[in-house]
């Protein structure tokens, strides 16, 4: 077989390069220190690193989820720490109103104070997050969840949702709660009920309704769960009609703004100049928001008269105040503690994160880092390996046939 000058350049020159691309393979992973610097390296590896860090990146998600619901969870805690203190507050002075010895003007100053605290609740119940997102309005973060209506109480404008956070593979955990669970459906200690202006009274500025108070529970009850429809037939007279049947409960009743008007067990006021066609409803129900109680505890202090029958629905209110605002506080306590277990369980899937991060680190470094002590020793022997195949390829490529004869 004749080997040709040609081959013998193409084959020293071939060795030449391979064993520099060795060496520049082996140079890049020193200054990398990676082992596995492509696929073809090592498929096997290479997959396998590919999954480790992707389990990496999703679990530094899952953690930075974890600092987000627990900086949630731990500012509702807090404030429901504040509107628990609040409630008790004014749970104190309902007791104190309870003093037989207490006159009206007495009576009016602790109402005083009990305003003040009801604002300080709907602030709290509208407490918002460093992003400015409402903590109490389900899904609807950037709705304002407790909004005074046109009768000046407060209703809510969220809806039932509670928005999750994936901190886990398998663990999604709520991160908010909607004031209509802890706040509003609250059970009431008896049959109840709320008033509302309807939304196309047309009166300007718009005539209010009170919240009002039970005068006699025991007629409200034989009454009860029908609703009534008060009508403004002119702004001087209404008419009181059962909403289901439209039957008329009272007829043509003089008005006068800010006098009680009593009907089936319920007592409460209108104030204002009502347009004819406005209509206000008194609406049965088995709930009380707490916001709603603390509304009627000020009606029943504000509506105070000392003659025996009076008084009697007066001690009857407070009873029911300090009732009612003790399930609430009952519903405040149990958030509270589903808030902490939900603390708890953030911490331990954290601690289990960093855990698994450090072993999947130390797995994924064995993979991909080069051993620097191999890496050096062969590319000695590469440099080594380089420095005789241009030694060699100089002597073959240097023989003459003439030097032979």
């Amino acid at each position: 077989m004749r080997i040709s000058t040609q081959q013998i350049f193409e084959r020293g020159l071939r060795q030449i390069q391979d064993v520099t691309q060795q060496q520049q393979k082996t140079q890049l992973q020193l200054s990398t220190g990676k082992k596995v610097l492509t696929p073809a390296d090592d498929p096997v590896a290479s997959t396998r690193i590919l999954e480790l860090n992707q389990e990496l990146v999703l679990n530094k998600q899952y953690q930075r989820n974890i600092d987000l619901a627990d900086g949630r969870l731990k500012l509702q805690d807090s404030t429901l720490g504040g509107i628990n203190d609040v409630t008790q507050r004014i749970r104190e002075l309902a007791v104190s109103a309870g003093n037989g010895s207490f006159n009206f003007d007495d009576l009016g100053s602790i109402a005083d104070e009990v305003e003040e605290r009801l604002e300080q609740l709907a602030g709290l119940l509208n407490s918002q997050d460093a992003n400015g997102e409402y903590l109490f309005s389900g899904f609807q973060g950037e709705t304002e969840p407790f909004v005074r209506n046109v009768s000046g109480a407060y209703e809510y404008q969220g809806d039932e949702g509670r928005r999750l956070v994936q901190i886990d593979a398998s663990v999604s955990i709520a991160t908010t709660e909607n004031g209509k669970r802890i706040f509003q459906d609250v059970k009431s200690e008896s049959n109840t009920f709320y008033t509302k202006a309807s939304a196309s009274n047309t009166a300007m500025p718009p005539a209010q309704i009170s919240a009002g108070q039970i005068a006699d529970q025991e007629v409200y009850d034989a009454f009860y769960p029908e609703d009534m429809t008060i009508v403004f037939n002119s702004p001087s007279d209404f008419t009181i009609t059962e909403t289901s049947t439209g039957r008329a409960i009272l007829s043509n009743v003089a008005y006068q703004s800010n006098t009680p008007i009593t009907v089936n067990g319920v007592q409460f006021d209108i104030t204002g100049d009502p347009a004819t066609g406005d209509s206000f409803s008194i609406n049965s129900s088995a709930k009380q928001g707490l916001l709603t109680t603390v509304e009627k505890f000020i009606y029943t202090l504000r509506n105070f008269s000392a003659t025996e029958t009076d008084r009697d629905v007066f001690e009857q209110g407070i009873a029911d105040t300090i009732a009612n605002l003790d399930n609430a506080e009952t519903s405040i306590l149990a958030t509270r503690g589903q808030v902490g277990a939900r603390l708890n369980t953030i911490e331990t899937t954290n601690e289990q994160l960093k855990d698994v991060e450090v072993l999947t680190q130390d797995f994924l470094t064995g993979l991909e880092s080069v051993d620097y002590a191999e890496a050096v020793s062969l590319l000695s022997l590469q440099q080594f390996t380089l420095e005789a195949a241009y030694s060699s390829f100089a002597q073959i490529t240097s023989l003459n046939l003439f030097d032979r004869l």
